[in-house]
């Protein structure tokens, strides 16, 4: 019998969170966490560790910061990644929102932003937003922690394709980003396939996202309050970013 290829319409983020790890497996979040604690250690005075991760997706930073110490919640607008997270993180605040749209007032010492997620703040408005929204979350002397691409260094060409076993299912990930060389969008273009020996399905998805220079995004945070520092986009060291680097890990301090 041949095999059935089913092309999925529905949300892909509600249809594949179960899934979700699996494809974020090459994700180091321990890593990740762990530059967020030295980062925190060296940045932040505000004297708590009251932690917010936006799009926090199935809690996997949450985990690790509260192994830490940290008391923990998150945000993200998917329900179905929420659910994953309140399985993984019983104890974490969770709330069902756009990162744009949060509305805490001097709650956090430290709120994250892994994975480039800063980026579907969309459009320029909307970061703005965002920047200002987790300015007031945090205490004076709190910590905003986020990566985040020069739109200066996409690349079109450039694809990330994982591969993976999962129970009685293959599994394809691909993903990469695309600029249309002009203005502040950003395209995320998303392709999933689970190859089964019933059927094989495939899910596309497409995400405008927010282009960005470094200088832009600086600029940004200071007229929100925030005093900024580039880092490489290395978790081992903190080293401030050189001038030809298009990846940062971008320190905002609320002073």
């Amino acid at each position: 019998m041949p095999q059935q290829f089913i092309a999925d319409t529905g949300n892909l983020y509600a249809d594949l969170s179960e899934y979700y790890d699996q494809f974020c497996a090459e994700v180091d979040y321990a890593r990740q966490c762990e530059f967020a604690e030295r980062a925190f250690a060296c940045f932040a005075s505000s004297g708590g560790r009251e932690y917010l991760d936006l799009a926090c997706g199935t809690g996997q930073h949450l985990a690790d910061m509260q192994r830490r110490g940290f008391v923990a919640s998150g945000l993200d607008n998917s329900a179905h990644m929420l659910a994953q997270a309140q399985l993984r993180c019983p104890d974490a605040q969770l709330l069902l929102c756009d990162i744009a749209a949060f509305e805490q007032v001097a709650q956090f010492d430290l709120i994250t932003c892994f994975l480039y997620s800063i980026h579907y703040s969309r459009p320029t408005a909307a970061l703005a937003q965002t920047l200002r929204r987790a300015w007031l979350a945090l205490k004076p002397g709190g910590l905003f922690l986020f990566n985040a691409v020069d739109v200066a260094g996409i690349r079109n060409d450039k694809r990330v394709t994982t591969q993976l076993q999962h129970e009685d299912a293959s599994l394809r990930f691909e993903s990469g980003w695309e600029y249309r060389g002009e203005g502040d969008v950003l395209d995320l273009f998303l392709h999933i396939t689970k190859e089964s020996a019933a059927d094989t399905r495939c899910w596309s998805d497409h995400h405008t996202m927010t282009a960005v220079t470094f200088p832009q995004l600086r600029l940004m945070l200071e007229e929100v309050g925030f005093q900024v520092t580039l880092l490489e986009h290395d978790y081992d060291v903190l080293k401030p970013l050189g001038g030809k680097a298009f990846n940062a890990i971008v320190v905002a301090t609320k002073s």
